[in-house]
């Protein structure tokens, strides 16, 4: 929380009265009087950008990439042909039994499902950052760093266990950081290099 000077100047009887009669006025704004005046959190969603390229803001950059990815609408498969059966109506006994073996919970939590498609922003943003490690890292000497920063960004963007990822692709911890960071630095160093404007 973040208090303004006037509010800390003024006596806490003097605040906790200030809070109660804005809390009896119906004001949401002066019930935390008591504490201090609190200034409204920033509602940017983004990082503020660095003055120029890092090796982090890349590996961000490359992460949220690949989070926007998986919020993109793509159909897996066709349509199949749809159901004619009406739907099943529950009585009051089938709901019971469904609250006690937790399969209403897990109903409710499949129907309040929600996708936010990414803005056109974020869809541009996404194809820059996806491009890099092809841009960047296309030789044949740079094949295995070019798919550390890759499989290391989508690791870290869905919280996977890198472990077993690690375990999947027989190559050390170690070594993959070692790689990832190369391919980091090669990638930052070409975007410098080639004054592609920071966003």
């Amino acid at each position: 929380m973040i208090l303004d000077e006037a509010s800390k100047a003024r006596p806490l009887a003097e605040r906790a009265a200030a809070a109660a009669s804005a809390e009896l006025r119906g004001e949401r704004s002066g019930i935390l009087g008591a504490v201090g005046f609190i200034r409204p959190p920033s509602l940017a969603r983004t990082p503020p950008l660095p003055d120029r390229w890092s090796f982090i803001h890349v590996m961000l950059r490359m992460e949220e990439a690949f989070r926007v990815l998986a919020r993109l609408p793509m159909a897996t498969r066709p349509r199949s042909y749809a159901n004619s059966m009406p739907f099943y109506l529950y009585d009051r006994a089938d709901l019971n039994s469904q609250l006690e073996t937790y399969e209403l919970e897990r109903m409710a939590k499949l129907r309040n499902r929600v996708r936010i498609p990414p803005s056109p922003a974020e869809i541009a943003r996404m194809e820059e950052a996806l491009h890099w490690p092809a841009a960047y890292l296309s030789g044949a000497e740079f094949q295995h760093v070019a798919r550390a920063v890759n499989l290391g960004s989508l690791w870290a963007a869905f919280d996977s266990d890198v472990d077993d990822g690690l375990k999947r692709i027989k190559v050390t911890r170690r070594v993959f950081n070692a790689r990832k960071l190369q391919g980091l630095r090669i990638i930052t160093r070409e975007l410098i290099r080639c004054r592609v404007p920071i966003r």
